[in-house]
């Protein structure tokens, strides 16, 4: 899942071109799409390149602090795109946040985001995911400051936990930083989910995953002989 902090319809083609098959998903960054210009062209140009567009969490909850969750979910609805549901900043209650999942799921599909982007949250995170999948989401996305707060290690027991509640292929893992990708490739394999990769690192993430660049190359012959 690349991470689209503004990038033309060109850029789109351009990106489809040499490196469209290994992409799936577009997260539209933050709350950017309402200042995004020809938006729905932007949507379409995704959509032709099979690559499927979505709103970014922050979105969400930009709209419900404003109370205007119900006409974001008409615009997702008009729009046919996916979306993320976060409460990575603002203080969401529970019932709110899975009334919305279901809500939403009932129109598209629902990406749900567990973990703090400026507090570390202290969660059931069992009761989290179970709850949300039930609510309608169909892949958690793990934030990228849980899973390795700047200039710290990474988290390995919230990770664990993680896992110990949901198989690993409905999780996806945001990675923006090389040495995250790096390391959730070694730990978990080269077909593990990453997101809020940049357009541009699109090819070196995939060169990590196939042991084509120094970081990964032992590893992966390794794996492979094994």
């Amino acid at each position: 899942m690349i991470l689209d902090t503004g990038i033309g319809l060109g850029a789109i083609a351009d990106l489809a071109g040499v490196a469209g098959p290994y992409c799936d998903y577009a997260k539209i960054a933050w709350g950017s799409c309402l200042i995004t210009a020809n938006l729905e062209k932007k949507l379409q140009a995704y959509r032709a390149h099979d690559i499927v567009p979505l709103f970014g969490g922050t979105l969400f909850e930009y709209a419900y602090l404003r109370g205007r969750t119900d006409a974001l979910l008409g615009l997702v609805r008009e729009q046919g795109v996916n979306i993320e549901i976060s409460d990575g900043v603002i203080g969401l209650p529970r019932p709110d946040r899975l009334r919305w999942i279901e809500a939403f799921a009932k129109v598209t599909e629902v990406y749900s985001e567990i973990g703090g982007k400026i507090n570390r949250q202290d969660r059931d995170w069992k009761q989290v995911i179970a709850e949300d999948r039930s609510a309608g989401a169909s892949r958690i996305v793990v934030e990228g400051r849980e899973i390795s707060p700047v200039g710290e290690d990474f988290r390995a027991d919230f990770l664990e936990e993680v896992l110990a509640a949901i198989e690993l292929r409905y999780l996806v893992f945001e990675a923006l930083e090389r040495r995250q990708q790096v390391w959730l490739i070694k730990r978990f394999g080269p077909n593990v989910n990453l997101a809020n990769i940049y357009p541009g690192e699109l090819l070196t993430l995939e060169s990590f995953r196939q042991g084509l660049k120094e970081h990964t190359l032992l590893h992966s012959f390794e794996a492979s002989r094994r």
